[in-house]
């Protein structure tokens, strides 16, 4: 009866070790510039909370409406639809 044979590769490839496929990670990263920043989302649904108005939540684009405080001006706001709050 023979013996059965069992071989373990051990190596394993370092992070630092170049991409065999000779793709770059810069060619999958998206384009820079090709839409608004998370800034300008953020500021964009503070003008518009700020206004009195309800506006697209940031998260599922349903409507999230401003949250008052004790004053007449709103201090954050929260989607109707998943609950998203911003404050």
């Amino acid at each position: 009866m023979a013996a059965a044979t069992l071989s373990l590769d051990l190596f394993r490839p370092s992070i630092l070790d170049p991409v065999d496929d000779g793709a770059r990670v810069a060619d999958e990263l998206p384009d820079q510039g090709d839409g608004p920043t998370l800034d300008d989302l953020i500021v964009g649904v503070w003008e518009g909370l700020s206004a009195h108005r309800s506006v697209a939540c940031p998260a599922c684009g349903e409507a999230m409406t401003p949250r008052y405080g004790a004053g007449p001006a709103p201090v954050g706001g929260r989607c109707r639809s998943c609950g998203t709050t911003i404050a």
